[in-house]
């Protein structure tokens, strides 16, 4: 135990001699610092290598933490059902519920009555309902347009021609008009647009489903301006009511169970999206976390109130770009944009899937939205390097400790083609378990991975695996919180991703070296390494390539 301590103490006195002029030649140094540096070198001839390593990276980490400073104040508790809570709503009366469900049925009657011949004509579905639904989910409001953007990014699951027509709603969602906006940037700057900016763009770049995006330039530097639609709060509070209300109807007449519970979470979800000012917080914890990695970058907050947020401007292409209109010869994103070499395309889902890990592995804090449409690719000049930008962090989910082992045994379960182990991981998602077939889903999940999962290095469809035994979880009854869908959720779409732009990159194989070190490691030994190991992943990926 004092040896390690010995060898680390004279490896930071060698590091800060580096750092010190050198001593006149023929004149012995009497410095305390030099002196340590040479007891160093003699050391290093008799430690073991290892003690080095730990050392150096615990000498960097510290460094670094230096550097960084403080973590960003955050609430105190962070999440969904804490954030929803903080939006202050008035539940909507019966008049306008039943207001409501009038125009979301004129809205969708168009796809519904027509649904018969898109069933019967693939040329009509494919080139004229799909577009259809698109238009009436952008038309319904927010969780319609969440629901679609998510639905695009799943090609996996929905139809191509429909993730296509889907696409659009990324970037082009309905937009409001330039009176808003000029209304809320002045409301929540405290002077006119006109003064405050040196120029303004009336046309929004980019909208989405809770805000739309204004490029402008604020004391010299090009900005974005995120501003919040219209009632967007009572419209989302109004459907989750109607969406509530009819559950219950369907869980009475046709024992469709679990309904509810689901779009609980998922309400949850869309109205702690709608603060901007939590958003921010989202963002300088994000930048706090990523502030190491040159190849990641997080929008930098320079304003923030419930209804605006002023960030920095980050240029690049959407990934859903070349996810999902290059590879379907749509241009829905934006289109124009050359194809991805093969390194390229390497670096967006091997990175893509370091940053999944990192949420989950230490920061115990994830992007919730984590689809193509929600990062921006900044394609690498001459001699310089790709980076990734990550927007839209309005949903997160702050996991306790509790969900991320039990997500990361779940995986480690699979690394291991243990279907038993897998289900008994899968029961503790829920802190109010109600599955009272537990041994038969045990068993359910060791027949199913006998089949499909057989451990690292067999060729594992992730995505496959993943979609039975959430089939399995629903056919069980079997209670998954809304953390550990978020979880679920975002692996899916980087497993999408993956089989779009590199087929054969395998993400559970992938993901071994840093799984497997996060087992074997004490938690603060794991943060040293991690930066390591996660080198170490890369170029195994470079190797296997």
């Amino acid at each position: 135990g004092e040896r390690p301590m010995t060898s680390f103490v004279l490896l930071v006195a060698a590091l800060a001699d580096a750092g010190q002029p050198p001593s006149p030649p023929n004149r012995p140094s009497n410095r305390p610092v030099q002196r340590g540096a040479a007891a160093f070198r003699r050391q290093v001839e008799q430690q073991h290598p290892a003690v080095l390593v730990v050392g150096g990276l615990g000498l960097q980490a510290a460094v670094r933490s230096v550097a960084r400073g403080r973590p960003p104040p955050l609430r105190e508790i962070i999440g969904q059902r804490e954030e929803a809570a903080l939006v202050s709503e008035a539940p909507p009366g019966f008049a306008s519920l039943v207001g409501r469900a009038v125009v979301l049925a004129l809205i969708f009657s168009p796809p519904m009555l027509l649904s018969w011949l898109a069933w019967l004509w693939p040329f009509f579905r494919n080139r004229v309902w799909y577009r259809m639904l698109t238009a009436s989910l952008a038309r319904a409001g927010t969780a319609f347009i969440k629901w679609g953007q998510w639905a695009s990014c799943r090609p996996d699951v929905f139809p191509t021609a429909m993730c296509a027509a889907l696409a659009s709603l990324h970037s082009q969602a309905p937009r409001h008009g330039w009176r808003h906006t000029e209304r809320e940037v002045r409301e929540a700057l405290g002077a006119p647009v006109d003064q405050l900016f040196e120029d303004f763009g009336r046309r929004p770049i980019a909208s989405g489903s809770i805000a739309q995006i204004h490029r402008a330039v604020w004391l010299n530097q090009t900005v974005a301006v995120k501003v919040r639609h219209p009632a967007v709060v009572r419209r989302i509070v109004t459907d989750f009511t109607l969406m509530r209300a009819a559950s219950d109807l369907l869980a009475r007449l046709f024992g469709v169970s679990g309904l509810r519970a689901s779009v609980t979470q998922f309400s949850g979800t869309m109205v702690a999206q709608t603060r901007l000012d939590i958003e921010a917080e989202h963002l300088r914890r994000f930048g706090w976390n990523f502030a190491a990695w040159r190849d990641v970058r997080f929008p930098t907050v320079l304003a923030a109130s419930e209804a605006v947020l002023v960030e920095s401007f980050e240029p690049g292409e959407l990934v859903s770009a070349y996810t999902t209109d290059l590879t379907l010869g749509v241009s829905s994103a934006g289109g124009g944009a050359d194809p991805l070499s093969r390194e390229e395309a390497h670096f967006v889902v091997s990175r893509g899937e370091d940053l999944y890990l990192k949420m989950l592995l230490l920061d115990n804090l994830m992007h919730a939205d984590l689809h193509p449409g929600n990062i921006l690719l900044r394609r690498a000049r001459r001699y310089g390097r790709s980076s990734l930008a990550l927007l839209d962090v309005g949903m997160v989910a702050r996991l306790t400790r509790r969900e991320a082992d039990a997500f990361i045994g779940f995986l480690n379960a699979m690394g291991a083609g243990d279907g038993a182990a897998a289900a008994r991981c899968v029961l503790r998602f829920s802190d109010s378990q109600a599955c009272t077939a537990r041994e038969e889903f045990e068993a359910d999940m060791s027949d199913l991975f006998r089949r499909t999962c057989r451990g690292y290095g067999t060729g594992i469809q992730f995505g496959e695996v993943l979609r039975g035994v959430l089939a399995l979880v629903r056919d069980r009854g079997v209670a998954i919180d809304a953390n550990y869908m978020t979880l679920v959720t975002n692996v899916l779409c980087l497993e999408g991703m993956a089989g779009t732009l590199v087929p054969e990159y395998n993400v559970l194989d992938a993901a071994r070296p840093l799984l497997d070190a996060h087992r074997a490691l004490p938690r603060p030994l794991f943060r040293l390494a991690m930066p390591l190991v996660a080198s170490l992943k890369r170029v195994k990926d470079r190797v296997c390539r």
